[in-house]
């Protein structure tokens, strides 16, 4: 695959995980029975929801994890493309592209954890976990910055961009 066809792929995933990421926030992610009261809940709610309960620290994790980081991969994403062959802060870039690369191992974390609780969140009536339609979408999101990430090289930092 030749660099150009590395960045259109690029930017495809990157213009893609940025339309799913709307619906990934806004549809909710799971929904939670507990003695018969059913409460979908999207991941701000999922939030809300830990941050109600007393888990604090757990809330500010999901947020970051959930919220936060998947939007920071897309706007460091959008950088590299919009300043690709670009003088402009080459070494900053090559280093937001290390720091992104690393933390996309762990992005299905959030995926994981949520299919694990699904699995043993199956208590009869006393309680359950369901998946919803976010998650998909949370998911693409995930799967879109990973990819765009993987595609897109670092020595296209590095390579200025011929001149037409």
């Amino acid at each position: 695959m030749t660099d150009r066809q590395r960045m259109e792929w690029t930017k495809a995933l990157v213009v893609a995980g940025l339309i799913f990421y709307v619906p990934a926030n806004f549809l909710p992610v799971m929904t939670i029975t507990i003695t018969g009261d059913v409460e979908p809940l999207t991941i701000m709610g999922g939030v809300h929801e830990l941050a109600d309960s007393g888990l604090v620290p757990v809330a500010l994790l999901v947020f970051f994890a959930s919220i936060v980081i998947p939007f920071l991969k897309l706007a460091v994403m959008c950088w590299l493309l919009m300043l690709h062959g670009s003088d402009k802060a080459r070494h900053g870039r090559a280093k937001a592209f290390r720091i992104l690369h690393q933390i996309g191992t762990w992005s299905m974390i959030d995926i994981f954890l949520l299919s694990v609780l699904a699995a043993v969140g199956q208590l009869g009536i006393l309680a359950s976990v369901r998946a919803e339609p976010g998650v998909l979408f949370f998911a693409a999101v995930l799967l879109c910055t990973l990819f765009a990430a993987e595609l897109y090289q670092p020595r296209m930092i590095w390579r200025p961009q011929p001149v037409r």
